[in-house]
């Protein structure tokens, strides 16, 4: 069985870490990577973890990683480890400790989880103060799959079609300022600021949506500068992550970094505050 661990990662390092998911770097770490056989390699500073940790990851095992307080949403299947004192100057030039930046995991592929925050400090096998750094994991998150799975047959009885059974739920929702909202439209004239497109409901009657982009789920505001007027399209691809508004303010780019040949296009008279947009790139 592979060893899990996770990573926390200080607020003052989430370019690096931006850099580390996005594999975006320099001509000189390409080639580092490419000579590792891996896509992405994230750095840590000697003092973030122990020489008995270190010891104890190995190829094939799992490390997920996140902010500070921040629900785990990537992991990674190390390919490879290295202790090199060089390393860091290549990877983050200019970075006042890159010298101290000695430990080095590389990884071919990062993949989407959703573990919360606690549950993960949860499963760590000492009872010691949680600090920033790596550290190993007892309960295992992640089952896996049965190498043949079948669909389940259901008996003649069980494939009847009838009507389905109801029940209550109660159901808790952050209350928005419609307000806001019907504003933002009108001075979009209900068009996705991305593609320019609005479905048209007859009647003169059109349809858009409004993104918070900062999720309100994170204490963000409700205000003008953390909304953007889109398509529904636009906005689920906004939703599960797949795409992005560089720090630039109008290109939009993929979970990669890369740009999708698209541009947001904002009014004079509106626009997103700068710590909305940086949010959403150190997820």
């Amino acid at each position: 069985m592979t060893n899990q661990f996770f990573a926390l990662i200080e607020k003052r390092d989430a370019e690096k870490f931006r850099k580390f998911r996005t594999g975006k770097f320099n001509t000189k770490t390409d080639g580092i990577l490419k000579k590792n056989n891996s896509n992405f390699v994230l750095g840590l500073h000697k003092g973030k973890i122990s020489k008995s940790i270190w010891d104890q990851i190995h190829k094939h095992d799992q490390i997920y990683f996140t902010l500070p307080k921040e629900n785990f949403k990537i992991s990674g299947i190390v390919s490879k480890k290295s202790k090199n004192s060089s390393f860091g100057e290549i990877l983050y030039p200019g970075e006042l400790n890159s010298k101290q930046i000695q430990y080095f995991l590389f990884f071919e592929k990062l993949d989407k989880c959703n573990i919360l925050y606690h549950e993960m400090l949860e499963g760590v096998q000492s009872t010691i103060r949680i600090e920033h750094g790596v550290h190993k994991i007892q309960k295992q998150f992640v089952s896996e799959k049965p190498k043949n799975p079948t669909l389940k047959k259901f008996s003649p009885e069980e494939n009847k079609h009838g009507r389905p059974k109801k029940s209550k739920s109660e159901v808790w929702r952050f209350v928005r300022n419609s307000k806001k909202v019907k504003e933002l439209k009108k001075l979009y004239d209900d068009k996705c600021q991305i593609c320019n497109q609005r479905i048209d409901l007859n009647n003169g009657r059109f349809y858009s949506e409004v993104h918070h982009y900062n999720p309100l789920k994170k204490q963000s505001d409700d205000d003008y500068d953390n909304m953007i007027v889109v398509c529904p399209v636009h906005h689920i691809k906004f939703d599960f992550e797949v795409i992005w508004i560089h720090l630039n303010g109008t290109t939009i780019i993929d979970k990669h970094g890369v740009s999708t040949n698209e541009k947001i296009l904002f009014h004079p008279n509106h626009k997103l505050d700068k710590k909305n947009i940086e949010s959403r790139l150190v997820i």
